[in-house]
């Protein structure tokens, strides 16, 4: 993110205060602004709800740990019908902070995110965790692709369409 970039869903918590080994509990929820914001962010049809519960726990090095599960109800298009999808994401999601330049990175966890000005800004991480929950293939139920019979000798594969509307192109019209 650049700076001076605004946030779909921005949330800064302050852990300037939190003592090392202190946990603070987190109640998160997008408003309708911001659901919309989130939607056009993601390129998908609606975020209609966004909310969870969070833990900010600081350790003894002086990193502070955000956990929890979140659940948001979304509206995809679908992949064969472009109809509405809907659908209901509960994901989990676990990040560092750290203040330390150096601080090492853990094998299995993304790199850690800035303390800044004893803030951390847990929105973003929120949302770039919702993007990877989504269904990349939204359908509709029991909505089927519509393949072609090989054996039957019917031209299959992407370009099968464009052959037929040519083979018509190159026909003799007949002339009165």
């Amino acid at each position: 993110m650049t700076e001076g970039q605004q946030l779909e869903f921005e949330r800064r918590l302050s852990v300037a205060d939190l003592d090392a080994g202190e946990t603070q509990e987190v109640r998160i929820e997008a408003s309708p602004a911001e659901c919309g914001a989130l939607a056009r962010r993601l390129k998908i049809e609606s975020v209609e709800s966004l909310h969870g519960d969070l833990t900010v726990h600081r350790d003894l090095t002086g990193d502070a740990l955000l956990s929890g599960r979140l659940t948001s109800d979304v509206v995809q298009a679908c992949v064969v019908t472009l109809e509405p999808v809907p659908e209901r994401v509960a994901f989990d999601v676990f990040q560092r902070f750290t203040v330390r330049a150096d601080a090492p990175e853990v094998e299995g966890e993304d790199p850690p995110e800035p303390i800044e000005d004893g803030q951390i800004e847990i929105g973003d991480v929120v949302v770039q965790n919702l993007a990877l929950s989504l269904n990349p293939y939204p359908r509709v139920p029991d909505v089927e692709f519509q393949t072609f019979d090989d054996e039957a000798e019917r031209p299959s594969g992407p370009f099968a369409a464009l052959a037929q509307l040519r083979k018509k192109d190159d026909e003799p019209s007949e002339k009165a």
